[in-house]
């Protein structure tokens, strides 16, 4: 069979040509504009003979735009011969925002080779404005900020990549998250990233570490990370006052990974409190979401021996606790899901605000759990209000995460004063009444998931015949969802009576009977 001997030899070029007029001849259903400002392109040589074709391209786009995708000027430059095909440059500037990717690669062979090429090449990047430029690849232009400097080199072979790279940032925003400075050095090699160097900081706060990441389908990671934290309110989703500031909790934390594995060992420095330590162990893998995540085996300690509730920043707006002390060392193993946990948790000389805006109208509280296992003691617990004490005792069933279960009782009389047919309760409001209804109140119960925001509360009456301190399990019940936050139908509060509390009457002292003299 004769190889065709048939040179082809073709050569063309182009100049300010538009965008907009060629897409709508097309028929192209997403508006692109611009200008092609100037392109030529030159072939020569026997498509028979691929070791001998030479070919070249060169094209100046110029104000493209493209759906909300705009760059002022893309250049291509790229030449074939020996079967090899140099790309001289693919320029990209946008604004103040310049990216330049030049190297060579092999001509594939067959139509999967394109899907792999084998290329080498140089990458570098000034971006002052991350966002602009993010957007041009699909991405929210509102998820980054900042200036960032990629500078390195890239090669793929067999679908696999290779190369380093240095980045540089600063006052940057990555997904939303606000970085002042970052500086990392990145090796790729064919089955792993190796992360030689990574710092952050921001304003105050600082996050290094160094690591590899497996690029093979396992996908694990291992490596080392320290933190050190001016603030952990930063990073809590937590809402507050007008002008309302908080004093600040600084945080160390060491973090040591392998496949996948973290042992996780820290300190948080409470105000004016003994510092609180944690240490952690669990698996998380790139990937896993939070429902996969609370079943998967793990351990945590909790030692905080006192914290001062006088000085300690609020978790709760409005503000709860005033004054306190707060102390407790907890463990917990298994799953989040299905957790065992053992230690306590008391409060001694709690101060509540017991303001409008609190869920519960609580001057004074104190108490302590007793964990053991799936469930938990209320060995006591006392509150008070303005003009009412209550004396409380209970149990917690935490066997499912999903559905826990918290059960109260007082050892005195507790009655119901909710005006009903009611939608959900808003507020819990405890009061005095001075003297006995019937019947009273035998049982308090809470019960929901602990991660989720829909609980009820559950009221059971007490028989004329039931002890105090003995609930009947056939008495009858209430139920009504809380609605503490968001909305509600037919919202409301339950309102919870005691007997006042005995008032502190002087005790009258007799007055001295008036001496009287006896006559002789």
């Amino acid at each position: 069979m004769a190889v065709s001997t048939f040179q082809l030899e073709n050569a063309g070029g182009a100049t300010d040509i538009s965008l907009e007029q060629t897409s709508e001849a097309f028929g192209f259903a997403d508006r692109v504009s611009g200008l092609l400002h100037a392109g030529n392109f030159t072939f020569r040589g026997n498509l028979a003979e691929p070791d001998r074709v030479t070919a070249s391209l060169w094209s100046e786009l110029t104000g493209l735009t493209w759906r909300n995708r705009t760059a002022e000027e893309i250049m291509l430059g790229a030449a074939l011969y020996n079967r090899r095909i140099q790309l001289q440059q693919l320029y990209i500037k946008q604004q103040a925002n310049q990216f330049t990717l030049s190297g060579e690669a092999a001509f594939p062979t067959s139509a999967s080779g394109w899907l792999s090429p084998d290329f080498r090449g140089n990458i570098s990047a000034s971006i002052d404005q991350l966002g602009d430029f993010a957007s041009l690849f699909g991405a929210n232009a509102g998820d980054f900020a900042g200036k960032i400097t990629i500078d390195g080199a890239m090669d793929t072979r067999d679908r696999k990549f290779g190369g380093h790279l240095m980045v540089e940032g600063a006052s940057l925003t990555l997904f939303k998250t606000a970085i002042d400075n970052l500086s990392a050095k990145l090796n790729l090699k064919a089955t792993d990233m190796e992360i030689e160097q990574l710092a952050m900081t921001r304003k105050n706060d600082s996050l290094s570490g160094q690591g590899k990441i497996d690029l093979s389908h396992e996908h694990n990671y291992s490596g080392t990370l320290e933190a050190r934290l001016n603030n952990v309110l930063d990073y809590l989703p937590i809402p507050r006052g007008a002008g309302e500031k908080a004093n600040p909790i600084p945080a160390d934390v060491q973090a040591t990974i392998d496949s996948s594995k973290w042992d996780v060992r820290g300190v948080i420095h409470m105000p004016s409190s003994s510092p609180i330590s944690f240490t952690s162990n669990f698996a998380l893998g790139i990937g896993t979401d939070w429902n996969a995540f609370r079943e998967s085996p793990l351990n945590i300690t909790l030692n905080f021996p006192s914290i001062f509730l006088a000085n300690a920043p609020q978790l709760f707006h409005p503000q709860i606790f005033r004054d306190g002390i707060l102390s407790g060392n907890v463990s917990l193993s298994e799953t989040l899901q299905h957790p065992h946990i053992d230690g306590d948790i008391q409060l001694v000389n709690g101060k509540l605000s017991g303001n409008g805006g609190s869920p519960i109208n609580l001057t004074e509280a104190s108490g302590r759990i007793a964990f053991g296992g799936n469930r938990a003691a209320i060995e006591f617990l006392n509150v008070a209000t303005k003009d009412a004490d209550l004396s409380l005792r209970g149990e917690i069933d935490f066997q499912d995460t999903n559905n826990v279960t918290i059960k109260v009782n007082g050892a005195m009389p507790i009655f119901d004063l909710t005006q009903y047919p009611i939608g959900c309760m808003e507020k819990i409001e405890l009061t005095s009444v001075p003297f006995t209804l019937a019947p009273a109140v035998a049982e308090l119960e809470f019960y929901g998931g602990l991660f989720q925001p829909n609980w009820t509360v559950g009221l059971k009456d007490r028989t004329i015949a039931q002890s105090f301190y003995m609930p009947d399990p056939n008495g009858v019940s209430h139920e009504f969802p809380l609605c503490f936050s968001g909305a509600g139908p037919e919202r409301t509060k339950l309102v919870l009576a005691a007997l006042p509390r005995p008032e502190a009457h002087p005790v009258a002292t007799p007055r001295p009977k008036k001496r009287t003299t006896r006559r002789q």
